[in-house]
Parts: structure tokens; C-alpha cells; sequence
């Protein structure tokens, strides 16, 4: 059985960062698709998993959010909702709005076409109750922002007032009852384009229930042993590939929850075992460096990856790159400067396993 390995001083828990950076090129890869010089060469099914990218995204959201949390409230005996919302806020506000200023300035002079109310609803993290055939695509992606924010709004209340049992029991409810939503809401509107929060919650609910199960996980024997198993790990990789499109009702009734599973599975599996083949992948320095400025590359992405766009900077590979650099520039003058002050509204929380966590709030 391969034992399980973490570094003691390692600023972060390993391999998320990594699979940060494995989330962003997928939804990069597929936005790109259709974008002038987009290689043909390239398979598809490398390139049709945005979505997966985004879903990715959000269980490790809810994981690092809740671990956080948690670990608070074990070592302090509380937890302090005022530090919480203000360490959000700076984290994730600043390159925002830096975003929606280039935008604005864009619209100011006629270098961009978008309505106006579209930055009124990403400016207030509204953009999921904008209809997708009414929104632009360079703000059409705030939507998962938006949506998450909105769960963090009402998350860490819960866990505090009705406590982390009732909490966690009801994530584990919202992610077995999210799909049947979102069959719900297929059913009545095939095109419907609101993205209503209880309609992909489940993503973010399976993450945070892998945060509250882990400590009682890891004293299970079976535990250890289905993560070693090399045969689960292929099953978590083949499946997303697996192409559902042509049967939604059994995509979001089955294979929304496989999928969410399967991304649970790789966390846990390569932040308990970093020295695997997957393990070092994912904690290579190259795929780490992409995980961390992959909120600002979030951000720009959609301005450069067009499949409309005629512009120089809108060709592929040059809107790779362009993104890339948007958002470099962004990590160094914004969320770089501003992790320090968010490090001092962080309680002294501690490590666990050996491992400092990051700070993703």
C-alpha cells in the first residue's frame, strides 16, 4: 500500500494547487476551441471539458472554504463570520473589479459592445440570474462566481449557528437533491438560462461534506486502501470523458454526481499521496504556478478566447498567451499585495496533518 506523505512546512495543501491549474486549462482548451488558428489537430475530447473545468473548481472550493473553516472553529472554539466575509472580500472583490474597470473603459471607448446592466450584475455578483441568450460572453462566465459567492454568503453562518453536524448533513442533502433540481428545471425549459444556485450547488456541497468527512475517513482502514488502488484512480480519470451530452436527463440525474465523486476521489487521493505519479504531476512547479493565478486567468480568459473574435489578440495561440499575461499581471499588482493583509485577519489556526493550509478565503 503506498503510504501517505505530506510535507510538514509546505505552505500548501499539496496538489490543489496543481489541480487548480488542470481546471483552468480545460476550461481554457475549450473556450479556445472555434477561436481563429485553433490547431484541428487537437483532439476533442481535450477540449470539450470546460465545464468539467469549472465543476472541478467548485468541489475544491467547498473542500479548502470548509477545512478552513473547521480547523477554526477545532482550534479556537469559534468562528469569527467578521474575519471571514473580510478576508473574502479581499480576496476576491479587488481582481474583480479590476476586470470590470478595463471593461468599462472598454465600453467608454468603443473598443467593447456589452450592456450596461451586465457590469450593474457582476459588479453585485447577479450574473446567474442574467439569462444566457441575454448575456454577453466576455461577462457570460461570472456567473459561477456569482453563484459561489452567494453560497459563502450563507455557508460559514450555518456552520456556526445550527453547527457543523446539522451543516454538513444538510451539504450532503443539497448535493444528492441539486441533480434532481436541475432535472426539475430541464424538464420544465430545455433552454432555460438562469443559473440558479441550487441547480449546480452540488459541486460545492460535495467538496465541503469530502472537508467534514475527512478527519473520521482517515482513522478507516477501507479508506486508505480505496485510495491506493490504481484501478479507482483510472475510473476517476476515464470517466469525465465519457461523452453524456446527447442523454442531459442522465447526465444531470447520474453523471453530475459521478463526476463530483470522481473530482472528491482525485483530492483526496493526491493530497494524502503527493509522491504518486498524479501526485507530482499536479505539484510540478510549472502546473502549481498556473493553479495559483487561476482566479485572475478565470477572470480575462473569456475577453481573448472568442470563437467570434477577429482581432490579433483573439487568435489562437496569441490569446493564450494574452490571457496569461492579463492575468499574471493581475496576481502581481492585486492578489499578491493583498495576501499579506489577509494573512492578518487570519486567526493563528495552526497546521493540520503537518500541513499549513492555504489561504483560499
Amino acid at each position: 500500500m503506498i503510504q501517505a506523505e505530506a510535507p510538514k512546512n509546505a505552505r500548501n495543501i499539496p496538489s490543489l494547487d496543481g489541480l487548480r491549474g488542470v481546471s483552468i486549462l480545460l476550461v481554457m482548451l475549450g473556450h479556445a476551441r472555434g477561436t481563429l488558428g485553433f490547431p484541428s489537430w487537437i483532439p476533442s475530447f481535450v477540449t470539450e471539458h470546460a465545464s468539467l473545468g469549472v465543476q472541478i473548481f467548485f468541489v475544491i472550493s467547498g473542500y479548502l472554504i470548509t477545512t478552513l473553516i473547521l480547523d477554526e472553529e477545532r482550534n479556537t472554539g469559534k468562528i469569527s463570520l467578521k474575519l471571514f466575509y473580510a478576508r473574502r472580500t479581499i480576496r476576491i472583490f479587488p481582481p474583480l473589479y479590476l476586470f470590470l474597470l478595463c471593461l468599462t473603459i472598454g465600453l467608454w471607448t468603443g473598443m467593447l459592445e456589452l450592456p450596461k446592466y451586465n457590469l450593474l450584475f457582476a459588479a453585485t455578483y447577479m450574473m446567474n440570474f442574467v439569462p444566457s441568450g441575454i448575456g454577453t460572453w466576455v461577462t457570460g462566465h461570472l456567473w459561477s462566481l456569482s453563484a459561489e459567492e452567494q453560497f459563502y454568503l450563507a455557508w460559514p453562518a450555518a456552520i456556526r449557528f445550527v453547527g457543523r453536524g446539522r451543516a454538513l448533513a444538510f451539504a450532503a442533502i443539497l448535493a444528492v437533491c441539486s441533480p434532481l433540481v436541475a432535472l426539475a428545471v430541464y424538464q420544465v425549459n430545455h433552454d432555460l438560462g438562469v443559473r440558479f444556485l441550487g441547480v449546480f450547488s452540488d459541486s460545492i456541497a460535495c467538496g465541503c461534506v469530502l472537508a467534514g468527512a475527512m478527519p473520521w475517513l482517515r482513522r478507516q482502514k477501507l479508506f486508505w486502501t480505496a485510495l491506493s488502488a490504481r484501478a479507482g484512480c483510472l475510473v476517476a480519470l476515464i470517466i469525465p470523458l465519457i461523452d453524456h451530452r446527447n442523454h442531459p436527463r442522465i447526465h444531470l440525474l447520474v453523471t453530475e454526481t459521478v463526476l463530483n465523486l470522481c473530482v472528491c476521489y482525485c483530492i483526496a487521493r493526491y493530497t494524502e499521496f503527493p509522491k504518486t505519479i498524479g501526485g507530482r504531476f499536479l505539484n510540478d512547479r510549472a502546473v502549481v504556478s498556473v493553479g495559483r493565478i487561476s482566479y485572475s486567468t478565470y477572470l480575462w480568459q473569456q475577453l481573448f478566447l472568442n470563437a467570434h473574435g477577429t482581432a490579433l489578440l483573439q487568435t489562437f495561440p496569441i490569446n493564450m498567451v494574452a490571457t496569461f499575461c492579463c492575468a499574471a499581471i493581475s496576481f502581481t499588482i492585486v492578489e499578491k499585495p493583498l495576501a499579506g493583509l489577509r494573512r492578518l485577519l487570519r486567526p493563528n489556526i495552526g497546521q493540520i496533518n503537518g500541513q499549513i493550509l492555504p489561504t483560499a478565503d
